[in-house]
């Protein structure tokens, strides 16, 4: 748990009424996502979120989203649990029921909040919600059980199966299909820690590992573990850094040297592979469909004092009037690789979502083709675990295209880590992977959250 979260935490449960409506606010987040397939960092933004959220004050939301990032990631053990305490689960259709429940059990068993807290708001809100107020003594009764036998249900969801609860059963099905149970259930576990803040550095990443307290992962990746909200910390003003996952910071890599080369970033939001590009001294040609994304985006190549070109429109209606000697796709995906950042996306994706997205990506990879000069290159990436949105796609396009070749991946473009290369040379990373990164001296937490990285795909091609 972080500082900012364990001081939410303290101040949100100590008034009340404040605690209600945060607790309130965290199962309508829940429902949100469970039920409608919404992202929580929409959910959790002040400018889009539910209104109720919007009202609360910066450590009520701050509460709000340490509840819904840990019901999220402790999803499939707080199922696992209500199994062993109910004979009978509630009726499908009591939903304000079945999210308040998961809102309590995720700070009983998961979070330093006192239990009596969490049982006396989680009861008050379902008795104050006519839809649930039947279920007000059933809901007393269970999380007070919950919490007299906390202690024996951890240790009997540790020899049960822990790894396998850690992540939805429609994603830990397809993922052992895909990998084997072995990596299968490392996986899951990685996904149980709260990770750290990765950074991409301009230069001296030794240097700035020293000076923020983190360790240098590979590249210019330093990973951090720091107190404070990152705007604070050095170099944030002076642009020189910018938040990027280690594995996203390999795509833009593969492109090469490009150098005074006209290059076009497709989908750039949030930014950090333009960042990359820009700062590689690329002539970028940034397209992103969102307008509120392309702003943030905007904003922060001010804070980095880098330039690109702007176009803001979806990437088929796009018109260039000219052609790119490289161009980087980081596609729509079901973002199931960063579920170490993002717990919630396992429980809102679907299995027909991923074929869904898989069939996008390659329509997306022909349309692009058509913008790249003879001999470019083009590099197509996203952050799913899925195979069927990366290496069944990437066989698709060279089975089917003859302007474009393969354009294999050796292990000497990714720091010599042979483990990111398949068969195919394609990129595949897990968060399974990089599990001897050592903690640096002096760092208190938990030294394998300085482990892993996000499952990422990315793959080559040159037009013939």
């Amino acid at each position: 748990m972080t500082g900012d979260t364990a001081a939410a935490l303290k101040d949100g449960v100590g008034k009340s009424k404040q605690g209600l409506a945060s607790r309130a606010v965290a199962a309508t987040v829940l429902t949100r996502v469970i039920d409608d397939g919404r992202g929580l960092d929409g959910l959790l933004d002040t400018r889009h979120g539910p209104p109720a959220y919007k009202k609360l004050t910066d450590d009520d939301r701050n509460l709000v989203r340490a509840i819904a990032t840990t019901a999220f990631r402790h999803r499939g053990q707080i199922l696992f649990v209500f199994d062993q305490l109910m004979k009978r689960p509630p009726p499908r259709n009591a939903r304000h029921l079945h999210h308040t429940l998961h809102v309590a059990a995720a700070q009983i068993l998961f979070m330093n909040v006192p239990d009596s807290a969490a049982v006396d708001l989680a009861v008050t809100s379902i008795s104050n919600e006519k839809r649930s107020t039947r279920f007000a003594s059933l809901a007393n009764a269970v999380l007070r059980r919950m919490t007299r036998e906390k202690s024996q249900l951890l240790a009997r969801l540790e020899v049960e199966g822990f790894a396998k609860t850690a992540m939805a059963p429609w994603l830990f099905k397809r993922t052992k299909k895909a990998y084997g149970r072995e990596r299968a259930e490392a996986i899951a576990a990685q996904q149980m820690l709260e990770p750290l803040i990765d950074l991409t550095v301009r230069e001296d990443p030794q240097g700035w590992a020293d000076r923020l307290g983190g360790v240098v992962v590979f590249g210019n990746t330093v990973r951090v573990d720091r107190p404070g909200k990152v705007e604070t910390w050095p170099g944030y003003n002076t642009g020189d850094w910018w938040i990027q996952d280690a594995a996203a910071s390999i795509p833009a890599r593969l492109l090469g040297d490009i150098r005074g080369l006209n290059v076009a970033d497709l989908c750039a939001a949030p930014g950090g592979k333009t960042a990359q590009l820009a700062f590689a001294e690329g002539r970028i040609t940034a397209v992103e469909a969102s307008k509120d994304r392309m702003v943030r985006l905007k904003s922060n190549f001010e804070r980095l004092k880098l330039k690109a070109e702007w176009t803001n429109c979806d990437l088929f209606e796009w018109q260039p009037t000219k052609t790119f000697d490289a161009i980087l796709l980081d596609a729509p995906c079901s973002s199931t690789g960063t579920m170490r950042r993002h717990p919630d996306v396992q429980w809102a994706k679907t299995p027909d979502l991923v074929a869904e997205l898989a069939a996008l990506q390659e329509k997306m990879i022909l349309h692009a083709t058509r913008w790249l000069r003879p001999g470019g290159r083009l590099v197509f990436a996203n952050c799913s675990l899925d195979r069927a949105e990366g290496e069944d796609v990437y066989a698709k396009v060279i089975k089917g295209l003859n302007d474009l070749e393969p354009d294999p991946v050796s292990a000497d473009e990714v720091f010599g880590i042979a483990d990111f290369i398949t068969g195919q040379g394609t990129v595949r990373t897990l968060p399974c992977h990089l599990q001897n990164i050592p903690a640096p001296s002096g760092s208190t937490v938990d030294c394998r959250r300085f482990t892993g990285l996000d499952g990422f795909f990315a793959a080559r091609f040159r037009k013939v």
